[in-house]
C-alpha cells in the first residue's frame, strides 16, 4: 500500500542519515582518538565514559628542533613527507606501550601514556623517548644523503590531568580530539620547548617514579618559560 511504501521510505531514508553521521564521525576521529574511545563515540557520542576524568598520566611531548630553519630549506612537500616518514617510525613503540597520540603539531607530537600504575606508565614514557632518540640517530645516518638530519627533543612529565575527550563544532563541521590538560602537560611541554641537541628532559615526580630504571643526570633548577617557579629538571643519559 502507499502508506506501506512511506514507512519504508521514512525507514531507509533514517538508516541513510545515520550512516552518514557514523561516516562523518569517524572522519572526525582518524588522526588522533585513540581506538578504545572512537569506538565509544560510534557506539554512543554521549557515553558518560567519554567524559573528562582526573587520572595520573605521565604526558611526553616531542619536537622537532630547528623546524623553521628546516622549513625555509626544503619545499613543503618533502619536509611533510620527512616529517611523516620519521613520525610513523615511532608509532611502534607507542602502541607497544599502550600509549595515545593527541593531535599532532606540524613539527610535534604529544603522547598519552596511562592505564597502568603510576611507575609504570611513567617507565613506558622514558623508555619510548629513548627508542624514538634511537630509531631517529640510525635513519639520520640512512637518510644522510637525502635531506638535513632531524633533532628531536623530548619532555616528559607525570601526574594528575583532565583526560577524556572533548567535541569541537567548526565550519567543517563536528570533530572530536582526546587529550590530557593540566600542570603536568604544560610542564611537558615547557620541558620539550627548554630540550636541545636531542636531550630528553624528565620533571621531578617523573625523575623519582624512574630513577632506579633508567640513568639520569641533574641540571638543576631551570627557569621555563609560563612556569612561576624555577623547576629541578634532569636528563636522561
Amino acid at each position: 500500500s502507499y502508506q506501506s511504501l512511506e514507512t519504508k521510505n521514512r525507514d531507509f531514508s533514517q538508516a541513510l542519515h545515520q550512516l552518514a553521521y557514523h561516516e562523518a564521525v569517524k572522519r572526525g576521529l582518524d588522526r588522533f582518538v585513540p581506538d578504545t574511545v572512537r569506538r565509544l563515540i560510534e557506539e554512543n557520542p554521549q557515553s558518560p565514559a567519554l567524559q573528562k576524568s582526573a587520572k595520573d598520566v605521565t604526558i611526553l611531548f616531542l619536537d622537532i628542533q630547528g623546524y623553521t630553519v628546516l622549513s625555509e630549506k626544503l619545499v613543503p612537500a618533502l619536509l611533510n613527507e620527512i616529517v611523516e616518514n620519521y613520525f610513523s617510525m615511532y608509532l611502534s613503540d607507542i602502541r607497544v606501550a599502550g600509549a595515545d597520540i593527541n593531535e599532532t603539531a606540524g613539527d610535534g607530537l604529544m603522547i598519552i601514556f596511562q592505564d597502568r600504575s603510576p611507575l609504570e606508565h611513567a617507565a613506558s614514557a622514558v623508555k619510548v623517548a629513548l627508542a624514538i632518540r634511537d630509531k631517529t640517530r640510525v635513519r639520520n645516518v640512512e637518510e644522510k644523503d637525502k635531506h638535513p638530519a632531524l633533532v628531536v627533543n623530548m619532555g616528559v612529565s607525570s601526574g594528575e590531568c583532565d583526560v577524556g575527550s572533548t567535541k569541537f563544532r567548526g565550519t567543517t563541521g563536528e570533530r572530536w580530539t582526546f587529550t590530557a590538560s593540566g600542570p603536568s602537560t604544560n610542564l611537558a611541554a615547557r620541558l620539550g620547548d627548554f630540550a636541545r641537541d636531542g636531550q630528553i628532559l624528565v620533571s621531578p615526580e617523573t625523575a623519582k617514579r624512574v630513577q632506579n630504571h633508567f640513568q639520569l643526570h641533574c641540571i638543576g633548577p631551570v627557569e621555563l618559560k609560563n612556569i612561576s617557579h624555577a623547576v629541578q629538571v634532569w636528563e636522561v643519559k
